[in-house]
């Protein structure tokens, strides 16, 4: 792992798959996948698009993708 921060932007591959209405976001499963895989960083949504979201952590690109899809999560390619 290294000291700089990486930024990250990920979107979902299908968005009706998660239950979610106009107040929610999928950033706090995001996070929540993430933590559970042992990676630590910020999530921020993307406002014009639910299935989009950025990942601000010191992981690689790889690794959260990784993190990502082990937890169940479809990415798009």
């Amino acid at each position: 792992m290294t000291n700089e921060t990486h930024k990250h932007h990920f979107q979902v591959a299908d968005i009706g798959g998660w239950d979610l209405d106009q107040d929610r976001s999928i950033v706090p499963s995001i996070h929540s996948a993430l933590k559970r895989q042992g990676i630590e960083g910020v999530v921020d949504g993307d406002e014009m698009n639910n299935a989009s979201f950025t990942v601000w952590t010191y992981s690689p690109r790889v690794v959260v993708e990784e993190a990502l899809k082990a937890d169940g999560i479809e990415l798009e390619d």
